[in-house]
């Protein structure tokens, strides 16, 4: 028993260095393969957006020379424009007194914007008019501010006429509050499906009836918004047993699929008719995929040799190393792309710097573009599959503008990684 303290303590004591040591992250294979793996993609530019702010969520319009909209950790949220390789600021929203949990520019109009906060508002902007918002969408049943539910995601549906906010447990509930986009009005609420805080809500992409729901419960709700009362719009329950991060929705063979990021970067693909996800891929397959693992030969050097009071030398076990180098991996977020899911994964390790794109098709992934003049810990992303544009930010506050095109012009022959 004292043998195996003593071996426990040192074991404790080399994960205590790990954490500390930057080195002990590294690649699996030399840089020349990973050039060869994750080809890089095109880097158009970055721009300070914010010093000393994390850019928490970043969206922009469909078109050439798009706005965008980045909010920032202080609550406010800059439009900026991208024309001719630069960035122009346009104006800042400075309305919400609380966290901004998303935005997004309307289908229809780019100069309409959605911006949601833990305050308990929706606000719609004309950014041409940037000084009160358009629109504000509250839940109008609480009075005085008494029991304002703290919102923490909201969507649209694909023709704007409802707007969905999902919030945080409020005196034993979550809720889903439905609004009316025409004649602004609260239509009502669903909160008996979930029993923890709701962290996203997505409208499928053209069945404007159709909504999913995820929780810190692990439960992925379907619903059909047709039907009359909760109990029947509730038509399938989908159980992630882990707590649920972002949602997706994506068609593969014809069939409606849902993609879902957990809080320990899992990413499970399901069939919304399926009882279990047809795609596990954990965070050690990523750590694989992305080819991040603790660097074996300096782990060797690094090992503790422990001596016992009978004299036996022992080392702890690599899995110890390996184990701690997957704990930094971290998923930004899935984005449809063409026929096939690209998913941005990446290290904590040296501020974040690595971070890599990963394709999934059919279930399989492979490597399959490389970020290398990125300089932060990404924190969201957008990408337009039809321009390729990708727009990266995070905690240094750094807007990266790249183009995608080595995965648009080149085929990717679809295995599986071993």
């Amino acid at each position: 028993m004292f043998q195996e303290s003593i071996l426990k303590m040192g074991e404790l004591k080399l994960e205590t260095e790990i954490e500390n040591n930057q080195d002990s992250d590294s690649e699996i294979c030399d840089i020349h393969e990973i050039d060869r793996l994750f080809i890089n993609s095109c880097y158009i530019f970055e721009k300070v957006i914010a010093e000393n702010k994390y850019i928490l969520h970043v969206t922009a319009t469909s078109e050439n020379g798009p706005n965008v909209a980045i909010a920032l950790s202080d609550n406010s949220c800059e439009i900026h424009t991208i024309s001719n390789d630069q960035v122009a600021n346009i104006t800042t929203l400075t309305k919400h007194n609380d966290k901004i949990v998303d935005c997004r520019f309307s289908s229809r109009d780019s100069n309409m914007l959605y911006t949601g906060s833990s305050d308990g508002s929706v606000k719609l902007w004309d950014i041409r008019t940037p000084k009160e918002p358009a629109i504000n969408f509250q839940d109008t049943t609480v009075e005085n501010g008494n029991n304002t539910k703290m919102f923490s995601c909201f969507d649209i549906s694909s023709n704007e006429r409802l707007l969905t906010a999902g919030t945080d447990l409020s005196e034993g509930d979550a809720f889903l509050l439905f609004w009316d986009m025409r004649s602004r009005n609260l239509l009502g609420g669903y909160w008996e499906s979930h029993t923890d805080d709701i962290t996203q809500v997505k409208f499928h992409p053209h069945d404007t009836n159709k909504l999913i729901s995820g929780s810190v419960d692990g439960l992925i709700n379907v619903y059909d918004l047709s039907q009359s009362c909760e109990d029947n719009a509730l038509i399938d329950t989908l159980n992630t047993e882990s707590s649920i991060e972002q949602l997706l929705w994506f068609n593969e063979n014809g069939k409606d699929n849902i993609g879902c990021i957990t809080h320990t970067a899992d990413l499970q693909l399901w069939n919304v008719e399926g009882a279990e996800p047809y795609k596990h891929i954990s965070r050690a397959d990523i750590a694989k995929t992305i080819r991040k693992f603790c660097n074996l030969k300096k782990c060797q050097e690094q090992r503790e040799i422990v001596e016992n009071p009978v004299g036996i030398l022992r080392q702890a076990p690599v899995s110890l190393f390996i184990k701690k180098s997957q704990d930094y991996i971290y998923l930004t977020k899935v984005h449809n792309a063409d026929n096939y899911l690209l998913v941005l994964a990446g290290s904590n390790y040296n501020d974040g710097e690595c971070i890599r794109g990963i394709q999934i098709k059919n279930g399989q992934t492979q490597p399959a573009v490389g970020f290398k003049e990125n300089k932060q810990r990404v924190r969201s992303s957008w990408y337009n599959e039809n321009t390729n544009m990708l727009l990266t930010g995070g905690e240094k506050g750094i807007l990266n503008v790249w183009r995608l095109t080595s995965i648009k012009n080149n085929s990717f022959p679809v295995k599986k990684i071993r």
